[in-house]
Order: C-alpha cells, then sequence, then structure tokens
C-alpha cells in the first residue's frame, strides 16, 4: 500500500492517507473523502522533508 503524506496545518504534523483504503471502522479513503492519519517524521521516504509536503488541514 502506498501511503501520500502531508503537512497537517491545523495540528502542525505530518499525516498520511491510503487512497482506496477501508479502514477498520469502515472509512473509505477515496480523493473525495480522503482518510487523514497520524505519521511520525520518521516515517517520511528517504530523500523526503517536511518542507517538500503539501499543506492540508485535517478537522477532528
Amino acid at each position: 500500500m502506498d501511503r501520500i503524506f502531508a503537512w497537517d496545518d491545523h495540528q502542525n504534523r505530518v499525516v498520511y492517507r491510503i487512497p482506496g483504503h477501508t479502514h477498520k471502522d469502515g472509512r473509505e479513503d477515496s480523493d473525495l473523502s480522503p482518510v487523514w492519519l497520524p505519521a511520525d517524521e520518521s516515517e517520511l521516504p528517504e530523500g523526503v522533508s517536511v518542507d517538500d509536503l503539501r499543506k492540508v488541514t485535517v478537522k477532528q
């Protein structure tokens, strides 16, 4: 599964999503309804920094 990483500018943290993935709680990640999950900077692919990530606002 390929993760897409972004920077949550609301919580100031790295987040990721897995397009097309259905989560245990029944939510399906789609482009129209992305499911952003918290991540650590250490999970970013090699050569990618926080400055490279697009900004998103994740509402709780």
